[in-house]
């Protein structure tokens, strides 16, 4: 069994810049520490946590204290938080622990938005935070207005890096929250992004602007973003215009066949690959798009279309009820439940 380190200060200490962009938090919780040589955790003291990283003591080898460790947050109920981690630093204290610094590398989404909560709810309760000492994290908007720019995005992004080029600097190592918003009909998202590389450029039309064009990396597993931007690439409308479109050069009249919203007597006739949301309550699909991924906003959201002012009059088909369900089982399953919720059952269908 490994005995739980109590924590007690370095032997020396050596002044050093505070180059932390985000706030830390002081939160000293047992957290569990899966070394790369071992399949058994260890047993660490957190110290404190960022956006970006943590801070924690253990009674470990110091040759061990390298590399990637998977660090283990507790959450609600028997839940927790996975994080992979790279060691920054290690330094010796007086009771012969190590106090260890680590920058966030990787994350799942479920994990990453039991995080945002936690040091949500960590940054209004800790009144000791020192809140001069930057933002909970600085997040990256971009706007994308139609299909095309989006679909590009979203194969950029699938190959592990996405450039953008925008009008502040960024440091470079720095991780923020990147959030896509899009126009009508498209997807909003939000994704971990570190800034790999930036480099001031010029952009024709903008000459007396001063520009930076970053590369970044994302700090999720491949296999989540690749499954995600599968989803949302899917769900994107066609692109007329491009050359390598299966509708380039088609007639108009097979165009407006093509985007016409069918009617309800034939949604489901022929077509059984689409879904009763998809075909008959798109906007009901949209309105869940938009907060995918957000527990609290996804609830708020679920209850309107359920109970609230967008249920359906007379209450929701069968076959809808049963696919609103699934998605919010979906969604559950993959990002948890909102605080004020602590079942996964949803409300008695509306009839």
């Amino acid at each position: 069994m490994t005995k739980q380190p109590a924590d007690s200060s370095p032997e020396q200490t050596a002044p050093v810049a505070n180059r932390r962009t985000q706030r830390r938090i002081v939160v000293r919780i047992p957290i569990q520490v899966y070394l790369p040589t071992s399949g058994d955790p260890l047993i660490a003291m957190n110290q404190d946590i960022s956006w970006g990283g943590a801070q924690f003591v253990v009674a470990a080898p110091l040759a061990a204290l390298s590399g990637t460790l998977r660090l283990v947050f507790p959450w609600r109920g028997h839940e927790k938080v996975a994080v992979e981690a790279e060691v920054v630093r290690a330094q010796r204290l007086a009771s012969g622990h190590y106090q260890v610094a680590v920058r966030f590398a990787s994350l799942s989404p479920r994990s990453q938005a039991r995080l945002e909560k936690l040091l949500t709810m960590l940054d209004a309760a800790d009144g000791s935070s020192e809140q001069d000492a930057g933002l909970l994290v600085r997040e990256l908007e971009v706007a994308v207005e139609d299909a095309g720019a989006m679909r590009e995005m979203l194969e950029q992004i699938a190959t592990g890096h996405l450039g953008v080029t925008v009008f502040e600097a960024y440091d470079a190592g720095q991780s923020i929250r990147l959030a896509i918003h899009g126009g009508a009909g498209l997807p909003s998202f939000r994704l971990r992004a570190r800034v790999r590389s930036i480099a001031r450029v010029k952009v024709e039309g903008f000459a007396t602007a001063e520009l930076f064009g970053l590369d970044l990396g994302f700090e999720h597993p491949t296999s989540a973003i690749k499954a995600f931007v599968d989803l949302l690439t899917a769900q994107l409308p066609p692109v007329w215009k491009d050359p390598e479109s299966s509708f380039a050069g088609a007639p108009d009249w097979l165009r407006a066949m093509h985007v016409a919203r069918p009617t309800e007597d034939l949604a489901l006739g022929e077509r059984t690959d689409v879904s009763v949301l998809e075909s008959r309550f798109p906007d009901a699909l949209a309105s869940l798009r938009m907060v995918w991924g957000d527990p609290e906003a996804f609830d708020l959201a679920f209850r309107e279309l359920t109970l609230g002012s967008r249920a359906e009059p007379g209450g929701w088909p069968e076959d809808a009820w049963d696919e609103l369900g699934f998605l919010q089982d979906i969604h559950d399953c993959v990002y948890g439940l909102s605080a004020t919720r602590l079942s996964r059952l949803r409300p008695t269908r509306c009839r």
